[in-house]
């Protein structure tokens, strides 16, 4: 949480993949305060040939996110990261003909759930979850769980940089 879908039907090459993924954990981290290590991000190359839009076939891009309700601020700040991420794909990929990023939606609907063994918190306030169970993830790190070790050393946890 949160959880980025990117569908697109151009080809990316993983260099652009890796930069979209940077691009969207920093966009979300940024606005949000949330942990990076948060969030996911996943791609999908879609090749199926009849995709619509307006009820006319064609070649779409679309990037989809669920992230935690917010309240009052929420709506602002996924607007904020929803420009950043636009900006992104289009700096990345391009904006003209297929390249383009034909949708980008941000749905505030992820309620509870539980990742790394653990409930999630609620909205802002990742870094006491983080240090709640920060034993268990300093155990995972010294059993060589890379994504703990980053966590540990302080590069996922804050805030972009």
């Amino acid at each position: 949480m949160p959880f980025y879908q990117v569908i697109h039907s151009v080809d990316l090459s993983p260099s652009q993949k890796d930069s979209l993924a940077q691009t969207i954990t920093n966009a979300h981290t940024a606005a949000t305060g949330a942990l990076k290590m948060f969030v996911n991000v996943e791609f999908y190359h879609n090749t199926n040939p009849f995709q619509y839009v307006g009820g006319i076939r064609r070649p779409s891009n679309k990037l989809i996110g669920w992230v935690r309700p917010r309240g009052e601020v929420g709506e602002e700040l996924m607007q904020e990261v929803a420009k950043e991420i636009y900006d992104g794909w289009n700096n990345i990929v391009g904006s003209v003909g297929e390249k383009e990023l034909s949708a980008l939606w941000i749905n505030d609907t992820i309620l509870t759930g539980v990742e790394f063994g653990a409930l999630l918190p609620q909205a802002f306030e990742d870094q006491g979850w983080f240090e709640e169970h920060k034993a268990k993830f300093e155990d995972r790190a010294r059993k060589g769980d890379e994504l703990f070790i980053e966590a540990i050393q302080g590069n996922i946890i804050n805030r972009s940089s």
